[in-house]
Parts: structure tokens; sequence; C-alpha cells
């Protein structure tokens, strides 16, 4: 960075290095045999290096003298508390203060969300619903309602997108604000916090929290910090007193696995987790390896990104019991299908390739794909594709405990071209 090149820059003066070793200097001319430094490549035109230095130098000292802080980064990390259990009590005021699980009541249903009050049980989401209601018996469970969580999430990005741009939603309750050209100093950055928090909750009556740091994983750790309804902002030079001493759990990624493994190997908080080396933690995780080392140290160089990409769709339905009848299962298929085609009429897209997932009453798991020569974009078609591909399945020999569809090769539809056809 610049202000890490200031001292050194501060400690050339270019314009006596110049004239005592070109004379008087006369027309500002650069010297013609100047003193090569150590270390610096035989192949290197000083002069021309000592010039750029110099305009470099009066750049940054102008910068500087403008405005200390024009360099500063900051991100803000958003997340809607309890999101689903939120807008369903927002919904019906009468669970105001209750227990509340969102998710199915079938024995295999799963919770999709847990108010503040369920969790003083023991219950998370994600947990089995049988297991939630073994911990709380006196839960109230509400079936998800998505498109309401969709209309809700929509009215609160539209209101980060008032503050600035550059917003990258990463999932339907949380996303980040690059607001580095929006503040200027912590405490401005600390005042919209609590302004988009407080505009959330006028216009949509919900809580949120909120953390700011100098990069995106450091602002995640943040608004998590303190739920609910917390706003924690980290400043740069804090960024170490403030991650060093977190479990290294905390880390966004590290995963039951990740976290079994780094504790076996005694590392317990980031601070265990900086003294690793990147070849030792490559070694045990791949290329997350890299980015562990890094989050460590406070790099995260990742921008927040406003528009991604879409590589697929997909559905799927796990079965309270598991299925033995093809037609049952076909049946399913063509609901996955009209979800999907719905989906691609909403964002005007075709989709090259459809995916059947099958998974069996023991957990074993297939998938059969098939990509065509025309892109599929109606309902009929992409029923038609994956019940043909549920034929190269087992279903009829074994009991079937959840099925699925997915769409991959999504372009716009007026890309459509001819593909080749590939099995």
């Amino acid at each position: 960075m610049i202000y890490e090149a200031m001292p050194f820059l501060s400690k050339i003066n270019f314009e006596d290095r110049i004239l005592s070793e070109n004379g008087n200097g006369k027309n500002g001319a650069l010297p013609k045999n100047p003193l090569q430094p150590p270390g610096l490549h035989p192949n290197v035109d000083f002069p021309v290096l000592l010039l750029f230095l110099r305009v470099l130098r009066a750049f940054v000292v102008k910068r500087c003298s403008e405005d200390v802080v024009w360099m500063s980064h900051r991100i803000l990390h958003l997340d809607m508390d309890a999101f689903f259990a939120s807008v369903e009590v927002l919904d019906h005021p009468e669970l105001k203060g209750k227990p509340v699980v969102v998710g199915g009541k079938g024995p295999r249903s799963v919770v999709a969300a847990a108010s503040y009050e369920v969790r003083k049980f023991g219950v998370r989401s994600a947990m089995p619903m049988c297991r939630a209601l073994e911990r709380c018996p006196h839960v109230v469970v509400v079936q998800p309602h998505f498109d309401r969580y969709h209309e809700v999430s929509e009215n609160v990005f539209e209101l980060l997108r008032k503050v600035t741009p550059l917003v990258e939603q990463t999932s339907i309750d949380e996303g980040y604000l690059d607001i580095s050209e929006v503040v200027q100093t912590d405490e401005d950055a600390r005042g919209l916090g609590a302004r988009l928090k407080t505009q959330v909750w006028e216009h949509c009556k919900l809580k949120c929290s909120v953390g700011i740091a100098p990069c995106k994983f450091a602002a995640k750790i943040a608004s998590d910090l303190k739920k609910p309804d917390a706003l924690v902002v980290v400043r740069d030079e804090e960024l170490d007193t403030f991650l060093l001493p977190l479990d290294v759990g905390r880390i966004p990624g590290v995963g039951k696995e990740g976290l079994k493994k780094l504790n076996q190997s005694g590392i317990k908080t980031i601070a265990d987790l900086r003294r690793e080396s990147r070849s030792t933690l490559t070694a045990w995780f791949g290329r997350w390896g890299e980015r562990l080392h890094d989050f460590a140290r406070g790099i995260d160089p990742r921008q927040v990104v406003t528009e991604h990409e879409r590589k697929s769709l997909g559905t799927e339905r796990t079965f309270d019991t598991d299925v033995r009848d093809v037609e049952l299962l076909r049946e399913y298929l063509g609901k996955h299908a009209v979800r999907l085609a719905r989906e691609l009429d909403e964002r005007a897209l075709c989709a090259a390739t459809v995916t059947v997932k099958v998974r069996y009453a023991n957990f074993d798991l297939i998938t059969r794909r098939r990509t065509f020569q025309r892109c599929l974009f109606e309902a009929a078609e992409i029923a038609s594709a994956a019940c043909d591909l549920l034929e190269f399945t087992e279903a009829h020999q074994r009991a079937v405990r959840l099925v699925g569809v997915s769409l991959s090769g999504l372009r716009g539809r007026n890309m459509e071209q001819e593909l080749p056809l590939v099995f």
C-alpha cells in the first residue's frame, strides 16, 4: 500500500539527488550515470525510476494533505436476525415472545429457522425437526412461506442500494456493502450502520445485525459476534486485537470437520492459526488452507461483487417416508419442472443440461444428466427429460428418500444456439 511506502519515500530528496549527480542540473536533466543501488537489477533505468518515485511522492503527499483517510477501505455486512421466523412473527403477532421454528412437520423435516426464544432450548436451524420437538415440546412449528420471505428481502435490499450501488447479496437475508466511498471516518461508518438498522426497522419492522470492518470476512464475523440487533465496528488499527482472541470456528467457511481437524492440531483461536505456515495449512486443506492463512492475518482481498452469474437452478424433495412408487416420483419430477420453468421465465433464461438426483433409502446418492442440442425452458420439456433420466436409475427396484431436478448450462433466450449432443 502507498502508506507503507511513505517512510521510504519521505527519506528521498529527489531534487538534491538529481542535482548532485548531474552537476548544476541545468534544464532539469536527469543524471547520466547514477549510482546503481544494491539489489537493483542492472537493466533497470534508475533515472526513470527516480522520476517515477518523485511523481509518486508528490501525488501521495498531495492526497494525504487533502484527506488523511482517503485510502481507508470499509465493508459493511448486514444480516437479518432469525429472518424466516421474524417474518412469521411479523405476519402473526400472536407468536411474539413464543418459541417459533419454521419448517415442515414430517419425520424427516428440518428446522429452516429458529426464533431467539427457542434457541434458549438448544434449537438451531438445520436441526432435525424431531430433535427440536424433543428439546422444546411447546415450540410452535410454522410452515415456510418463501414467496413472502423473498418479498421482504427485496424491500430490505432496495434500502441498501439507496446507500450505495456496491451491494452484494449473498443470500436471501444477508449481504455486503462497500461503503469506502460513502463514509470518511469510523464515526461516519458507525453512524451509517445505525441509520441502516433504523431504516430496516422503520420500513420492514425487522431487526438486523451489522458488522463493519476493513475486509469482507472480518465484517461478517463482526455482524455475527453480538447478535441479535448488533452493531460492531472494527477499525483498521484494531483488526488484530479483534481477530486474534476469537475461536477459530468464527471464521466463515470453517465447518464441523475443519474445526475438528484444527482443534485436534491444537488450533483453538485465530491467534493459534496465525502461527501455522501456509504450507502446513495447504497440506491440510488444499486451496482453502491458503485462504485460512490469509484470514488469520486479516487479509481478504475479495471485492464486493454486485452481480453473480447464475450457473444452475435446482429443486428437490425429501419424502417423509421412503417411496417405492415410480409414478409418484414422476409426479414430483413434474412439479419440480413447473417450478424450474417458472424461474427460467422470471430470468428470461433457458437451460442446456437437465440433471436428476436420486437419494436411496440407505443414503446412496446418484445423478443422471443429459445435455441437449437445443436449450429447454418449457415445463413439459424439462419434465419429459427428467422422467427419461429417472429410467436410468434403480428407482424401480429401490426405495427412494429424495428426488430432485437441476438445470445448468444457463443462457439468455436471445443467446440460444445449437449445442453438440452430449450424454
